[in-house]
């Protein structure tokens, strides 16, 4: 499963004034194109022998200055010992909604989401989860210090095997030629059978490349055995600025928008042992 709930710290291009810059409202995503999209590439290996390449498209439109739609189709490979399969990945479709209070300390932004995963493969491949899925979230960031925002987010599956919810939290510091950001990742749920739940840290960063398009560079490391023991992605393009939680613009954000859900939440799509997509099928405990 793969949900679009997500936050992203971007640099403020130099020709805004200070006060928008360190404005959680400036970078929040209103001030994103109305048409944007991207391409990310990364890579992800699983402690249990699984790896695969990926790459994703992102495509995001906003009707409304509060309202954001999105789709990410993409296409993978994966391999574990002597077995291989390439293909399409499972493609999210999602809808967004922000509130920000206005004139609030800390410039606070909410974020609401619903979100559905269009199985393209069979029950048992590596790279999706053989079903359609659904899942609902919410999110928030807030600006305590000019320049520097915390944001976290959390996600809920509300279809039965798809997947376990997750907790993202993360500090972005905007420097203006970069924006850094640190995060931690946590799994809520129920393990798969011989796994644990997944937990990570990870890390990125965003460079302005000209105009709305930026370049991001992002990894993450898993802290139990139930994470992947190191992923790494690379993505350019319009739709990765603001610091929306549900924007396909941060850290955890871009690699769930190539790797799919397993990126942060790699347990609970199997609740009978020897399932086709349980943790030992897939090489991921």
């Amino acid at each position: 499963m793969h949900i679009l709930l997500c936050v992203a710290s971007v640099a403020a291009a130099q020709s805004r004034t200070v006060s928008a810059a360190d404005s959680s409202l400036s970078l929040s995503g209103n001030t994103s194109p109305q048409l944007s999209g991207g391409v990310t590439a990364g890579a992800m290996a699983f402690t249990g022998g699984r790896n695969e390449q990926a790459l994703s498209l992102l495509l995001q439109f906003r009707p409304l200055s509060w309202l954001s739609v999105s789709a990410t189709p993409g296409f993978g490979r994966t391999t574990f010992g002597t077995l291989s399969s390439n293909g399409p990945t499972d493609t999210p479709l999602a809808a967004v909604a922000q509130y920000w209070p206005p004139n609030s300390p800390w410039s606070p932004s909410l974020f609401g989401s619903v979100s559905t995963v269009l199985s393209t493969g069979q029950s048992g491949t590596a790279l999706g989860i053989g079903r359609t899925s659904a899942a609902i979230g919410a999110g928030l960031s807030v600006s305590p210090i000019a320049r520097t925002y915390l944001s976290a987010d959390a996600s809920r599956p509300v279809t039965t095997a798809s997947g376990n919810s997750s907790a993202d939290f993360w500090i972005s510091r905007s420097l203006g030629f970069a924006t850094p950001s640190l995060g931690y990742s946590a799994e809520i749920g129920t393990a798969d059978s011989a796994a644990t739940l997944a937990r990570s840290i990870a890390g990125g960063v965003v460079l302005p490349v000209s105009g709305p398009i930026s370049l991001a560079f992002d990894g993450s490391h898993g802290l139990s055995s139930g994470a992947p023991r190191w992923t790494f992605s690379v993505s350019l393009g319009t739709a990765f600025s603001g610091i929306s939680p549900m924007s396909g613009g941060s850290i955890f954000g871009r690699l769930k928008n190539v790797f799919g859900a397993r990126a942060t939440s790699s347990s609970g799509y199997s609740k009978t042992p020897g399932s086709g997509t349980s943790c030992r099928k897939l090489g991921t405990c």
